[in-house]
């Protein structure tokens, strides 16, 4: 056990501090029992590169951060750092700074002694001056805005404070990876999207990776220059926010991602007696389409079966008694809820059943119950496939 200790340290004092290189997950596998958490978990971060993973509650976020760290042994798979494989070397070895989403504070312990513990350990002796200490210790605190609570004790403290804490016992560290659980999840909205600007500003300064886990998707592509899409203990998707936000793989990701997510309807196109086509939502009367939709997506139907993705910013809405204008196509509704937001007005729209929600302007006047039109353009729509829900094209 020594000597992998030594071996592990060895190779990652050879990149110590800023130099921490390239990690890499290929085919990783976590099972307890018969349950399988994560499965076949492959991407890389690079150096100083800020990599998101989002999904839902139970998604295998927090285990996979857990095993880069070391804290959860490999079921399957492997970890490199800079090409070494690196999954069977012990905590130690490993230096990563992790921030757990429980906060885990010495309750004994005042804020400032807290954030310093890392710093305090023995693997750190010798590393920092005491002037090196001193200055990093303020910074963090001052980053967080919690400079002022340095003599408090976490019992003094609320939840968002302490989760501050925990932030800065990570970041005050010269480690080989950052790994943030839920670093601002616990703030309220004003601090929190000030701080995901400045941590985001700072990691993007450093030569170490950060792995930031959340399970808010707006969160995630604020922050990341890559963001992973975890549902399942499955990787859905990987790319750039910009990559993922315009072209989800998948109705999963779609539903998942945007600020409302993205509206997946799914519709019968049909002929129309008479000549051109029709399309069935639900229990909703059959509508005309355009020439537009029936060349853009019967090709892509199931035996007439679509799964059609439709933006809430690139939906408007239309009174019931509006006359067509152009060639938009349109979906007959009721108005099932009305949201202000100042900047505009969520209406969620039922269709034959299935709910749709529409940026609509601040000063809409639309009220529960009350019948309308939803309007879009068929060249801005998506289509997944109906039987496997993958992104056509």
């Amino acid at each position: 056990m020594l000597s992998l200790l030594r071996r592990g340290t060895a190779a990652i004092e050879a990149s110590s501090g800023l130099a921490a290189g390239e990690w890499r997950m290929h085919k990783v596998c976590k099972s307890y029992g018969a349950v399988q958490a994560l499965s076949d978990v492959s991407f890389n971060i690079g150096e100083g590169e800020v990599v998101s993973v989002t999904g839902p509650s139970g998604a295998g976020k927090s285990t996979l951060g857990r095993l880069i760290s070391g804290l959860e042994t490999l079921t399957a798979g492997e970890l490199f750092l800079n090409g070494e494989s690196i999954g069977g070397l012990p905590v130690q070895a490993r230096r990563a700074a992790h921030m757990f989403e429980s906060f885990a504070l010495y309750p004994t312990r005042t804020v400032e002694q807290n954030v310093a513990s890392p710093l305090d350990a023995p693997s750190n002796a010798g590393r920092l001056t005491a002037d090196e200490r001193a200055r990093r210790i303020t910074d963090v605190l001052e980053l967080t805005e919690m400079a002022g609570l340095r003599a408090r004790l976490p019992s003094q403290l609320s939840g968002g404070q302490k989760q501050r804490v925990a932030l800065c016992r990570a970041l005050v560290q010269d480690p080989s990876i950052f790994i943030l659980d839920e670093p601002i999840g616990h703030l309220d909205a004003k601090l929190r999207h000030k701080m995901r600007g400045e941590i985001r500003r700072r990691q993007g300064k450093l030569r170490q990776g950060t792995l930031w886990l959340t399970p808010d998707g707006i969160e995630a592509m604020a922050v990341a220059d890559r963001m992973l899409v975890l549902i399942g203990g499955r990787v859905q998707q990987m790319g750039t926010p910009d990559e993922i936000f315009g072209r989800p793989a998948n109705v999963q990701v779609a539903r998942l991602i945007g600020d409302p997510a993205m509206n997946v309807l799914s519709a019968q196109l049909q002929p129309a007696v008479g000549g051109g086509s029709m399309m069935v939502v639900g229990n909703a009367a059959p509508v005309p389409v355009s020439s537009d939709f029936v060349a853009r997506f019967a090709p892509l139907a199931h035996n007439g079966a679509l799964q059609l993705g439709l933006r809430p910013a690139e939906l408007r809405l239309a009174p019931a008694n509006a006359a067509p204008t152009g060639s938009a196509d349109r979906l007959a509704g009721t108005v099932y809820a009305v949201e202000p937001l100042g900047k505009h007005t969520l209406v969620t729209v039922d269709v034959g059943g299935q709910r749709l929600r529409v940026k609509s302007p601040p000063d809409a006047s639309w009220v529960a119950g009350q019948p309308l039109h939803v309007v879009f353009s068929a060249t801005q729509a998506l289509s997944f496939d109906a039987l496997t829900g993958t992104l056509h094209g």
